[in-house]
């Protein structure tokens, strides 16, 4: 059962109770600076807001650019982001790795089947400084399967069915309303969003969005939750909207340099809805 874990006094999150603030206002920026907002019920036109442009990281690495950094123990970091969810909503992968490993949230991954075997999943097996004893889970929101399209020139989705049992599957793994999650999609910009509203609508209030979803998390963080690209004298993030490429001046070491191989991190498909 997903684990409990004390955090210091802070609102639940609410997406009924603030209509006038829209989760367009959280996704306003791609950086790891906080900016405490809340959402609302108000989500669905957000996605498009939610459509960030990364950033290149610049050259020097300053202590303020470190101090927006997930690093294990670091108890300043892990004390500001117990402070700022689930009331923030949307969590890039650095605060998201700071919830999942040291306060408790599980990651419910809501991507398709097909995308997990072909695209990449989350780690198995967890390492030793994944102290909260949070868990990942698996449940789909809309089925599909891919197909090599001649005209696309690549594999597209195919057959999209929504998932109707998905609350029953989640209520069956987080029978506790109070449960903390981690809503994770491929980039965070479509069926995270819906997985978002249909949670609050079912009375979960420590959600949380992972922005930029599981393509954003796996640039970051490796099988084994290491960090990919590490922090040195200059570090080039290969993300959407990246300028430039090389592996001598990112200050990374070698074995991390597969982070550069992946695509773009925005996932192109149409995603149908899923309460439709």
């Amino acid at each position: 059962s997903p684990s409990s874990h004390t955090i210091p006094a802070h609102r639940p999150i609410n997406l009924a109770s603030s209509p006038s603030i829209t989760m367009a206002a959280i996704a306003s920026s791609a950086s790891v600076a906080p900016q405490v907002v809340r959402s609302t019920k108000a989500i669905a036109p957000s996605r498009a807001a939610l459509a960030i442009k990364p950033t290149r990281a610049r050259r020097g690495v300053t202590v303020a650019a470190r101090a927006a950094l997930y690093f294990p123990g670091e108890t300043a970091y892990i004390e500001q982001i117990a402070s700022d969810y689930p009331e923030k909503g949307i969590a890039n992968w650095e605060e998201a790795r700071c919830l999942f490993s040291e306060l408790g949230y599980n990651i419910l991954d809501i991507r398709s089947e097909w995308e997990i075997d072909s695209v990449g999943n989350f780690p198995r097996e967890l390492p030793s400084d994944h102290k909260s004893g949070a868990k990942i889970y698996t449940v789909p929101l809309i089925n599909a399967r891919a197909q090599y399209d001649s005209d696309a020139g690549k594999k597209v989705v195919k057959d999209q069915q929504p998932n109707r049992d998905f609350m029953n599957q989640v209520k069956k793994i987080f029978p506790d309303t109070n449960a903390k999650i981690i809503i994770c999609c491929s980039d965070g910009r479509n069926r995270a969003i819906q997985a978002l509203e249909a949670l609050d609508e079912a009375g979960y209030v420590n959600i949380v969005g992972l922005r930029g979803g599981y393509n954003m998390w796996n640039r970051t963080w490796d099988a084994k939750l290491r960090r990919r690209n590490l922090p040195g004298d200059f570090q080039e993030e290969y993300q959407h909207g990246a300028d430039g490429c090389g592996v001598h001046a990112t200050g990374a070491s070698f074995q991390n340099q597969d982070a550069f191989q992946y695509p773009d991190w925005k996932d192109d498909t149409d995603w149908i809805d899923w309460s439709a």
